[in-house]
């Protein structure tokens, strides 16, 4: 096609023409028609063709390592950082890539599993302290204390063993989730059609997650609200969070084993800058939470029982969870404002 052709052109301008150079351009020319042709078979427009082909191969520093021609190219680069990442980590094979969506599909209910108990975890304890507190149930408050502890204590050590469990199998595969590689047209393709084909199952579970999140206020309100008789005014409010958490936690157990075609797709087109930049968001976060999440437990033990307030300090979960994701929510905010400065 003429577009590509003279995408061709203005791609390779700024190199010299050696021989190997225009060798390289005709090889990219026949890779770009042919997957032209393909994308009319689908019954994509011309427009639409032409622009996934761009997009796809339409980056020189990218396809340079599967063209052979990174040392080519990489002096007239400037030595940029995309030309020097393509030197550094080797191109990523198909192979690898179906090897790490494959790992990545077999762990995704074991991982949603994990998270699913991390919310769920303080439930037991604030139902059975209250419960025991006001002689709903034939509980001490110190035992009813006690079980709701360990039930914590317990369902978090399951999910870090099902968390370890999931990165044990991915881990063959750490240098692509570390974006630690150059990028593949033959692959950017095949996890681009992997995430379409598993879109629509992932934009349902999002929408019934988000119905669910939206919801989960409605029970608290209400117990809150419209109980006032004792002992249930003390006891429904506190089961009305734990209807949060259970359908906070319902939402992450519908969407998260949906979107691993999804996040494999984003991982595995996207290197360089802007990766780094997202990793870099994502390491301060898990950075925040290693020390947020024990210092908000070990408030939580010291108020209940140097206070004796365990009838009030199961406050400090939903108020933390809601400070926790104002603090990640601001952390994206500053990584998007600073990468809109640099670019």
């Amino acid at each position: 096609m003429n577009v590509i052709a003279a995408y061709l052109d203005t791609m390779f301008s700024t190199y010299p023409q050696t021989p190997r150079l225009l060798e390289a351009k005709a090889e990219l020319h026949g890779m770009m028609e042919d997957a032209y042709t393909s994308l009319i078979a689908e019954g994509r427009t011309e427009n639409e063709a032409v622009g996934q082909v761009i997009r796809d191969f339409g980056n020189l520093e990218e396809v340079a390592p599967v063209l052979g021609i990174t040392a080519d190219i990489a002096p007239a680069a400037g030595g940029g950082a995309d030309a020097a990442a393509a030197e550094r980590h080797p191109v990523v094979t198909l192979e690898e890539a179906q090897g790490y969506a494959e790992a990545k599909k077999r762990t995704r209910y074991r991982l949603s599993a994990a998270v699913m108990l991390f919310v769920l975890s303080p439930s037991l304890l604030l139902l059975l302290s209250v419960a025991g507190e006001t002689g709903l149930l034939p509980l001490g408050e110190n035992a009813g204390s006690f079980i709701g502890l360990f039930a914590l204590l317990v369902m978090i050590a399951v999910g870090v063993l099902l968390v370890f469990s999931v990165s044990r199998e991915t881990a063959p595969y750490k240098r692509l989730s570390e974006r630690r590689f150059s990028t593949n047209p033959t692959v950017t393709q095949w996890v681009e059609a992997l995430s379409a084909k598993h879109e629509p199952a992932r934009i349902r579970s999002l929408q019934l997650a988000v119905t669910l999140w939206i919801l989960s206020a409605a029970p608290l309100l209400a117990f809150a609200l419209l109980v006032n008789e004792p002992p249930y005014d003390r006891f429904l409010p506190v089961l009305g969070v734990v209807l949060v958490l259970v359908m906070v936690a319902a939402g992450l157990g519908v969407l998260l084993p949906r979107t691993w075609a999804h996040t494999v797709a984003e991982e595995l087109t996207r290197t360089g800058a802007a990766g780094r930049a997202d990793d870099a968001e994502h390491s301060i976060v898990g950075i925040i939470a290693a020390f947020y999440w024990p210092l908000l437990t070990a408030i939580f033990l010291a108020w209940s029982f140097i206070g004796n307030a365990w009838g009030v300090s199961w406050m400090v979960w939903p108020i933390g969870a809601v400070l926790f994701g104002a603090i990640a929510g601001g952390v994206g905010a500053l990584e998007a404002y600073r990468r809109a400065r640099t670019s």
